[in-house]
């Protein structure tokens, strides 16, 4: 695989940047809502005590509160304002039918109330429309519309009928009560090509919190009737389910606030709602951010349920929880959209008595989270398309400089010995510069391998003239015996020479190979310096030398052996050229953290180049001088030894002009 493709595959990487941010969403979301749900429980809790404390908010009627269940109640609704009697419903907000009688023969009613009046909307279908042509002071004969209340214990019943669509009014069909005035029921009879609709008022006290409602459908073939109650019921009507103006004022308290509260009765039927309170429009995203930010959090799948019931009960998993006692948490979907809801009960002496329920929007957190989303959707999305271009760049530049270098390799020739350096200073330079260094080293190999045979003849040719010449004077044997001796000695003298030089080139070769095995130790240079100078006034009593130490112990870890090994080569090196007489001074000192222990002598200067003097078959010797050296291989023994103490040779002129310092310098360890 391609360096450019590994480095694809690994910006796949840059991915766990958005995974992780998502699981902070994640997170964040789950402590929200957790949130939500605490804040939701703290407010139905105290709802459910504070009633708990005044149950006459909920049931004016003391009798209903353990009144038995009758699912022929009727709901009661808040009127924003005062409609108008005209027998129809256009002015009121919204109609919320409660159907009686049969699917072909319906009798639909909304009971409503604007302060302490009661409004009726009645649609009828009847197909055989008969209006009633009977005097005031007898039955009705007609299609007529009865209510039944319940004053004193007693029922009281009002019949509403006409002889033509318009006004209507109520008159009693029984006995009544001083309190039972029917003349305050007013309405209005419209006739509809299904049948009737009627708009009735009342006072809400005339009731008793208590109403029965039947239509009697008078057609030829005799009466029918619908509606929650019968003419032969005996039994108080059915209960009144509404809200007092004693429990809305209570309830005023937590309008205008995030959360919203029902208060049902102990069997779902909703007495008070305050709805949560309008947030403020968000700015407008991109459409696109709250499908991904759910789809990202993984919106829980909520199944569909029935919010009412044909009676107009409130029904859900966590009401239905309430009304055994328990609390309980849901999410339910409403046309605002995902809602979070806490149910409570509210608990009396013989039980549930009823129930607060506390609701908020999970759009509010997802308002609050969405911004963070599209920030992080449209930086961090931003941001991998910079890493992954970045990444595609680096990798196309390295590649060509990878390709580049390499073609250059291929294509090296001998009088372009060198690899071209770009302007990035990294480790592909350093690498770049490490093999010019390694090509530099080869070029002075091949040089040096070159110039070893004219080298090694030109050394070797002299002896061998010597010893060649010594034996052509022998064979003519027309010498002394004292000219024969001389001979001889000459002879001896080439082939000690050649002895020599064979000597030290073995020296060098043995030194490479041990180099790697020698171990270091713990020395005292000073203390080793000194030692060998004073073997050095012995070995050659015609030079003086002297130490020059900068401190009076150097302790470091070093080879003794190929110190000194080196340092003879120095001391040889400064004797073939240095005056008998004069001071060879040994100098070591330290800087930094590095020693360089070197030897100054007083004679002719170094070339300009003094790199090539350690360079092995280099020699600046004359002819005359010893052949120890005539190969050049003493000072390439010393930086050898050099470069095994982590160091280098160092060569130098004296400021003055008089002479030279030659040495190698070492790290300390």
């Amino acid at each position: 695989m391609k360096l450019r493709h590994q480095l694809v595959v690994l910006s796949l990487t840059f991915f766990a940047i958005p995974w992780a941010g998502c699981e902070f969403l994640r997170s964040n979301e789950q402590t929200l809502s957790l949130l939500q749900e605490q804040s939701l429980q703290a407010t139905g809790r105290a709802i459910a005590h504070g009633l708990y404390n005044d149950s006459s908010l909920l049931y004016p009627e003391p009798q209903r509160a353990s009144a038995p269940f009758n699912d022929r109640s009727l709901q009661i609704r808040a009127l924003p304002s005062t409609p108008i009697l005209d027998g129809y419903f256009d002015d009121w907000p919204e109609t919320d039918w409660r159907r009686f009688g049969t699917a072909r023969r319906p009798l639909d009613l909304d009971l409503s109330k604007r302060d302490e009046q009661l409004f009726i909307a009645v649609k009828v279908v009847d197909g055989s429309k008969t209006y009633d042509t009977s005097s005031p002071a007898t039955e009705p004969s007609g299609d007529r519309l009865v209510l039944v209340t319940w004053l004193g214990n007693q029922r009281q019943r009002y019949v509403i009928s006409t002889a033509a669509p318009g006004k209507v009014g109520a008159r009693p069909l029984s006995r009544q009560l001083m309190s039972a005035q029917s003349s305050a029921i007013a309405g209005f009879w419209v006739d509809t090509s299904t049948g009737y609709q009627l708009e009735l008022t009342m006072p809400l006290a005339l009731t008793g919190q208590r109403l029965g409602i039947y239509y009697l459908d008078a057609d030829e073939g005799g009466i029918s009737v619908r509606g929650n109650v019968t003419p032969l019921d005996t039994d108080a009507p059915p209960w009144l389910i509404h809200s007092t103006a004693e429990l809305d004022q209570w309830t005023d308290r937590y309008k205008n606030r995030e959360i919203g509260v029902q208060i049902l009765d102990r069997w779902g039927w909703p007495l008070a709602t305050v709805a949560a309170a309008k947030q403020p429009q968000q700015p407008t995203t991109f459409w696109l951010t709250p499908w991904l930010y759910r789809q990202i959090l993984g919106t829980p799948t909520i199944p569909a349920t029935q919010p009412m019931t044909d009676t107009g009960q409130i029904v859900s998993s966590s009401i239905s929880a309430a009304r055994r006692g328990l609390q309980a948490h849901e999410t339910v979907v409403t046309d605002e959209g995902m809602t979070t809801r806490f149910s409570a009960p509210i608990k009396g002496p013989e039980g549930v008595i009823g129930i607060v329920v506390t609701e908020s929007r999970r759009n509010h957190y997802l308002s609050v989270s969405a911004p963070a989303f599209e920030a992080l959707l449209v930086g961090g999305t931003g941001a991998l398309i910079l890493c992954y271009l970045t990444v595609l760049i680096f990798a196309i530049v390295l590649s060509q400089r990878i390709s580049r270098l390499s073609k250059a390799t291929q294509n090296l020739t001998a009088t372009d010995m060198a690899l071209p350096l770009d302007r990035f200073d990294d480790e592909l330079t350093q690498l770049t510069n490490a093999f010019n260094a390694q090509i530099y080293k080869q070029q002075e190999l091949q040089a040096y391998l070159k110039a070893l045979p004219q080298s090694l003849a030109h050394e070797i040719r002299t002896p061998l003239a010597i010893i060649r010449s010594a034996i052509a004077l022998l064979t003519d044997g027309e010498q002394s015996f004292p000219e024969r001796q001389q001979i001889i000695a000459r002879a001896e003298d080439g082939i000690g020479r050649l002895t020599q030089l064979l000597a030290t080139m073995n020296e060098a070769n043995q030194l490479e190979q041990i180099l790697g095995q020698e171990p270091l130790k713990t020395t005292d240079m000073s203390a080793l310096v000194e030692e060998l100078a004073g073997a050095y006034n012995i070995t050659f009593p015609k030079w003086t030398f002297a130490v020059l130490a900068d401190e009076t112990a150097l302790v470091t870890n070093i080879s003794p052996d190929l110190i000194a090994q080196a340092l003879d080569k120095l001391v040889a090196n400064a004797t073939s050229f240095a005056q008998p007489g004069t001071t060879i001074a040994i100098k070591l000192g330290r800087r930094g953290l590095w020693w360089r222990l070197t030897v100054i002598n007083l004679g002719p200067p170094l070339p300009a180049d003094t790199d090539k003097l350690f360079a092995p078959m280099v020699s600046l010797r004359d002819r005359n001088q010893k052949t120890e050296g005539s190969l050049g291989l003493g000072l390439y023994i010393v930086s050898l030894v050099a470069r095994h103490h982590q160091g280098e040779p160092w060569a130098h002129n004296l400021d003055d002009g008089t002479g030279v310092e030659v040495g190698f310098t070492g790290l300390l360890t």
